[in-house]
């Protein structure tokens, strides 16, 4: 990978909590454009390693370089607007007192400034920008539904929706195909393979065949350390890891 084609560059991060080491001396480069999967067995410190790069929790030590530029230490919200990071929680989390056009549209409205939120305006611009999204979530049909009355994996769209409508630069997934059909997790792999390009994603899930149906890279943590990188095809026959992950209680690997 050229070194101008990395969007996120992690340079041995670490952190400890009581003296536990959830991440430790991690180093990993997201390229930009790229769908980048991160696997690992509970506890490999997956959810850690975004809480870091999102600002929630600080590093003991190391650099998470975002566009050359440093930014540990940023609180969540600069993170959030100024480096136009998005992040999306393993649970839907939604407004449910809301129909789906309003929870998209507040979405919006919250990212821009406070002045912005004043001169506010439902424009053409603005409505053409919601249903792109909606049209994208395959969502449009259900724009006046309450949130409540969406299925959960409709839920899921929704909120991966109101992350796309802040127009981030990095889409920070954890676990989104969780609790989903096999229907809805194909199809939330497609609207992440039709993000990729414009966006850089990065993917916490435990779906084998949603990991290889989306990604162009995968890391592979245990113990708060990477133990392998690479193709999904290369990571899934790596010994290692299906010593530790990939194997089944009968001792059969992926």
């Amino acid at each position: 990978m050229m070194e101008n084609n990395i969007l996120l560059d992690i340079k041995n991060l670490s952190v400890a909590f009581s003296g536990f080491h959830a991440v430790s001396d991690v180093d990993l480069q997201v390229e930009r454009g790229k769908v980048h999967v991160i696997i690992g067995p509970n506890g490999a410190g997956k959810s850690t390693l975004m809480d870091l790069i999102t600002g929630k929790t600080r590093p003991t030590s190391g650099q998470i370089l975002f566009e050359d530029e440093n930014i540990v230490g940023k609180e969540p919200g600069e993170i959030s607007y100024k480096y136009k990071i998005g992040r999306k929680f393993q649970g839907p989390n939604v407004f449910d007192n809301m129909t789906v056009y309003e929870n998209i549209e507040i979405a919006l409205k919250g990212y821009t400034s406070i002045i912005k939120a004043f001169v506010y305006r439902r424009t053409q611009t603005v409505k053409a920008e919601i249903k792109r999204v909606l049209d994208m979530i395959q969502l449009y049909d259900q724009r006046e539904m309450m949130a409540t009355e969406l299925s959960h994996g409709q839920r899921q769209w929704l909120e991966i929706g109101m992350v796309i409508i802040q127009s981030p630069k990095l889409i920070m997934l954890d676990e989104p195909a969780a609790g989903m059909t096999d229907v809805e997790t194909y199809k939330t792999g497609e609207l992440v393979k039709k993000l990729a390009g414009e966006h850089t994603l990065v993917v916490i899930e435990h779906d084998m065949d949603f990991v290889e149906q989306i990604a162009d890279t995968v890391t592979v943590l245990h113990h708060g350390q990477v133990l392998a990188e690479g193709p999904f095809k290369t990571v899934k026959e790596n010994p290692e890891v299906v010593k530790v992950y990939l194997q089944d209680e009968n001792g059969e690997g992926f």
